[in-house]
């Protein structure tokens, strides 16, 4: 009787087994299916998404002489990516506008765009109309996110034209592309966002290669790119620009097609409501061939008196690092115009005629360290390392909160620093907070044709001086240099000068140098000790 029930029972276990286990299968099979549906749809999603729009098959030839307008703007009513043809020259004779509501990028190919008249080749319109980058602002803008446009080749025959136009966009990025010997390489207007510029060749541009041209935009990144010969590379003008990234570019500038060029990098905020702020200029390589008329980088803030309304707000450049450049071979390296809030740090000054830093107007929170300066002797191209001119600005003009530490300079053919009221300006000029210290300056005589400099090799001759500190600095004056360093004003208090060396400076017509000319120490406010003397 047990051995019965047992064998009934074995049977019973074997059975729920089986039950068992074609139920897993079932469900492990049903998975399998779930999963690869989900795959098929996810396939047929991307292949909608990346749906390729072939320029020539509406008609392009791409012979270079054909003109392929009609084409292009039939293939941009279509959904998907544009593709061009590798090896093809398309001749276009009118603007191509790609709505990004439609046209998702730009696969070029390198396939080469050809220009025959002034008008920008494509006109990249997308539908960021107000807001600003944050997430809640861009609703609805998902699908124009992340535009590629990438080995794109644009040209004239005669310095005509632009490449591409950016207006209302969310996320571009152009990428591996070339434009050249045009008016404009890249424009970007009205409201922007997210905008990558990267790994691009642009030169031989008649006007600007890349222009904010009174844009709002915020978070743009310019990165490993080539820029060279145009009358400004990068063209800031006006608008509210935020968040910028240029870095580990090499900008080659010098010639340009009118003979015009102004500077590598350009900042202008020259109207009411304006702004440039939150860039880093990081790592760079920014070279002239000395006919840079505004200086390498030049950033000017226009100085208004007074509002026209309570609603206005001056322009404002300011909150921008530049760390570890290279900038050389130009009259003047760094030009700042009622700048605030600057760091300069780490950079490399070389070959600079006039100037390597010139301040106009006034500044406030300034911050210069780290830096080399270096000239060549024989070539007279080492100019002044520091030249400070304040004006009206507002209702007062000021040198505030600024610090120049740790620098090298040598092999210069001018007084490193002078600071002073701009000629013909009656305002006041006050100099405040600012700290000179643990610098290294060298004149150096050239062998044929010496320099004779008069004045002082540090000069602050200013109306007003509060708060200043000048220590521990070693300045050698080569023979060239006739006095050391002047602190002077109307009006002093807080002052500390102290542990300073001079050296190497030159009698000339019978006198003796002027090492020193400081205010004396008062037991009050005004410390001045254990500075050294080296005739």
């Amino acid at each position: 009787m047990e051995a019965e029930e047992t064998k009934i029972i074995g049977k019973h276990h074997w059975s729920i087994v089986l039950i068992t286990f074609f139920l897993v299968f079932a469900l492990l099979l049903t998975f399998i299916i779930d999963v690869e549906k989900s795959f098929a749809a996810d396939e047929t999603q991307s292949v909608q998404i990346t749906n390729y729009i072939d320029i020539n098959k509406f008609g392009a030839v791409g012979d270079g002489k054909t003109d392929d307008t009609k084409a292009f703007l039939q293939a941009v009513q279509q959904k998907g990516i544009l593709r061009l043809e590798s090896g093809k020259t398309y001749l276009i004779s009118s603007t191509i506008k790609v709505d990004l509501t439609n046209i998702k990028g730009i696969q070029a190919n390198n396939a080469k765009i050809l220009l025959n008249a002034d008008f920008p080749a494509f006109y990249i319109k997308g539908n960021k109309t107000k807001g600003g980058a944050e997430p809640p602002s861009n609703l609805g803008l998902e699908q124009e996110f992340s535009a590629v446009i990438e080995g794109l080749h644009v040209f004239s025959a005669n310095h005509q034209g632009t490449a591409l136009v950016l207006d209302g966009t969310f996320g571009v990025i152009i990428s591996k592309s070339h434009f050249y010997n045009l008016k404009k390489g890249i424009e970007i207007i009205n409201r922007n966002r997210n905008v990558i510029i990267t790994e691009n060749h642009l030169w031989d541009m008649a006007e600007y290669a890349i222009h904010y041209n009174n844009a709002s935009l915020h978070q743009s990144i310019i990165s490993n790119n080539h820029i060279s010969y145009a009358k400004v590379a990068l063209f800031f003008e006006n608008g509210d620009v935020h968040n910028v990234q240029i870095n580990s570019n090499d900008i080659e500038i010098g010639y340009s097609i009118n003979n015009n060029t102004q500077s590598a990098i350009q900042v202008v905020c020259d109207k009411l409501n304006t702004q440039f702020s939150q860039a880093q200029i990081v790592g760079n390589t920014i070279e002239d061939h000395f006919l840079a008329k505004g200086g390498i980088v030049n950033f000017y803030s226009k100085v208004f008196e007074t509002p026209t309304k309570n609603s206005d707000q001056p322009p404002y450049v300011g909150m921008i690092e530049l760390v570890g450049n290279e900038l050389s071979g130009s009259s003047k390296a760094l030009v700042l115009e009622n700048i605030n809030d600057l760091s300069v740090n780490g950079n490399n000054f070389k070959l600079i005629k006039e100037v390597f830093i010139a301040i106009y107007t006034a500044a406030e929170g300034t911050n210069i360290s780290g830096n080399i300066f270096s000239g060549k002797v024989e070539k007279n191209y080492g100019g002044k390392v520091l030249k400070v001119e304040g004006a009206k600005a507002g209702n007062a003009s000021a040198l505030r909160y600024f610090n120049f530490n740790n620098n090298t300079s040598y092999n210069l053919s001018d007084n490193p620093i002078s600071i002073k009221r701009r000629d013909g300006v009656k305002a006041d000029f006050q100099v405040s907070d600012l700290n000179i210290s643990n610098n290294t300056f060298a004149s150096l005589s050239r062998t044929k044709d010496s320099l004779n400099l008069n004045g002082y090799m540090v000069d602050i001759n200013v109306p007003y001086i509060n708060g200043v500190s000048i220590n521990s600095n070693i300045i050698t004056g080569g023979s060239i240099n006739e006095n050391g360093l002047r602190l002077s004003a109307n009006t002093y208090s807080n002052i500390i000068i102290k542990d300073n060396i001079i050296k190497g400076l030159i009698a000339r017509k019978g006198s003796n140098p002027i090492i020193y000319n400081l205010p004396k120490s008062d037991g009050k406010s005004i410390l001045v000790k254990d500075n050294i003397p080296i005739k």
